[in-house]
This record gives C-alpha cells, structure tokens and sequence, in this order.
C-alpha cells in the first residue's frame, strides 16, 4: 500500500475533528462576561458606598482562529489604585480562557485567572500567581479580597 492510499485510509477512518471557532469564542465571551458580573456583585457593597469606581470598557483581542474581537475588561477605582481585571484570550494552553489580575502600575504581583475544566463537573475558574503556576486556589470572593488586601498592606504604606 502506497503512503498516499495509507493516508487516505487513515483519514476515512478518522476524519479530522472540525472545531466551531465562532461558538468557541461566543462561549469565551459570554464566560467573561458571567465572571465580571459575579465580581462585581461581590463588591457591590463597596460600590454602593463609593470606595470603589467600576470602569467597564471593552478590548480588543486578536487571536489565531478567532480573529479580532471586542471583550469586556472590567476595573476598580478606590484611592489611587486599579484593580483590573483584563482579558488575555480563550485560545491558551492549558484553559479554555485567561484574564490577568493586578494593580495598574504593578504588574509584578500580577495573578492569572484561568478556566478550567473540571471533571465531571462545569469549568471553574482558578486563580493562579505568575510567578508560581503550580500554587492554583479556587477563585472566589475570599480569595480575591485575600489577594486585594495583600495588595494594598504591600503599596499603601508608600502612600500613608
């Protein structure tokens, strides 16, 4: 049997998987869009009081199969401080999606909000510092006020 009859054998019996590239990235969208709304209720009471500004705007993100496409970044304002929350792209390894967490102005402490898939469950998101990918916690409203506060002990104390 000839390299080219192998091949087509091979490719009838197991035909390529063809991948929904629009239903992909509307999924992607609409993920990001569920987690910025549930952020933005956990601090709502924040909000209501004036500690926080929310500033919601959109990015433009130009990935391989997905083309360009507009997502919603979302940020915090309190002080002189934002916390943002900025979408990276749904075609990373690994995940089915990634948004950067930081400080404006202090991308070192920066963490990495990724969706995963689960076993036998939804995905759910879990956050990630940069800098040490293996140390991995469920992202939730304790985590991330955890994470807030850690930031504002480490940068306040220039402003106070």
């Amino acid at each position: 049997m000839s390299l080219q009859e192998k091949l087509q054998k091979l490719g009838e019996a197991h035909p390529p998987n063809v991948i929904n590239w629009e239903a992909r990235k509307k999924e992607w969208q609409d993920e990001n869009e569920a987690i910025l709304s549930e952020i933005k209720s956990w601090f709502q009471p924040l909000i209501a009081s004036g500690l926080f500004q929310v500033i919601e705007h959109e990015k433009e993100i130009t990935e391989e199969y997905l083309g360009t496409y507009k997502i919603k970044q979302l940020e915090f304002a309190f002080s002189s401080f934002r916390l943002v929350f900025e979408p990276v792209g749904r075609n990373v390894m690994g995940a089915n999606g990634r948004i950067d967490v930081y400080l404006r102005g202090n991308k070192v402490d920066k963490y990495i909000l990724v969706l995963l898939d689960t076993q036998g469950g939804p995905k759910r998101w879990f956050l990630t510092p940069f800098n040490d990918k293996s140390n991995r916690v469920e992202f939730n409203k304790p985590n991330m006020e955890r994470i807030l506060e850690s930031w504002i002990d480490k940068n306040a104390a220039v402003l106070l």
